[in-house]
């Protein structure tokens, strides 16, 4: 699975911009920059190696959706995973990215049955070698997959799908789903966490899962 990063240019350091590509898998980048300019970074992405493609955007809300729209399912498409730095460049552009994503991921987990796609978004602190941290987007509108995340995000360890299952009829008692019908909700809602590094699969005996961030 290919992970594509979408980097907004700002005025920030290099290293605000860059962090999450040594941090994370990084494929390719999608470069977008506005009239104040791409910070000198199509030449650096050139000199260490990694592919990228610039999008111009203008200043508004609008035209940042619909350009990280298309880059998104472009990368769904092929089955993708993508990241989105919310660290740089104007504030109103990243919100609009984001916002595409998370309904580009919902509309192809919808629309499909076998794409396993997954898309994140990561904060790059401030220092000589700055933190990098990472939150996941997930499909939030979907019956059950907002327990199922909240149940793994509060699990100190990864749990197996009876663990899951027991937590989940705790919290829900009657209204829980039986076994099966669990299982079968668990699938998509791991089809929507592939290639997530928030997304612990750990298989052995028994596979285990917990949401890291």
């Amino acid at each position: 699975m290919e992970t594509t990063h979408l980097i907004l240019a700002g005025a920030e350091e290099h290293r605000a911009h860059l962090a999450g590509l040594s941090k994370f898998k990084a494929d390719n980048v999608v470069l977008f920059f506005t009239e104040a300019g791409d910070a000198g970074l199509p030449e650096f992405l050139e000199s260490i190696g990694v592919p990228f493609r610039s999008v111009r955007l203008n200043d508004s809300y609008l035209d940042a959706y619909l350009k990280a729209s298309y880059e998104a399912a472009a990368a769904f498409t092929k089955q993708g995973s993508v990241g989105i730095n919310m660290s740089t460049g104007p504030a109103v552009s990243r919100t609009a990215m984001e916002d595409a994503i998370r309904i580009q991921l919902y509309h192809f987990l919808h629309h499909t049955s076998t794409d396993e796609i997954s898309a994140f978004k990561y904060f790059v602190g401030h220092g000589e070698e700055p933190l990098v941290s990472v939150a996941p987007i997930w499909d939030f509108a979907t019956y059950l997959h907002n327990d199922i995340f909240e149940i793994l995000i509060a699990a100190q360890t990864p749990m197996t799908l009876a663990q899951m299952h027991r937590a989940l009829t705790r919290v829900m008692g009657r209204e829980a789903p039986k076994w099966e019908a669990f299982r079968k909700t668990f699938r998509e809602f791991k089809r929507a966490f592939k290639g997530s590094p928030c997304f612990v699969e750990v298989v052995g005996k028994g596979p285990r899962y917990q949401i890291i961030a």
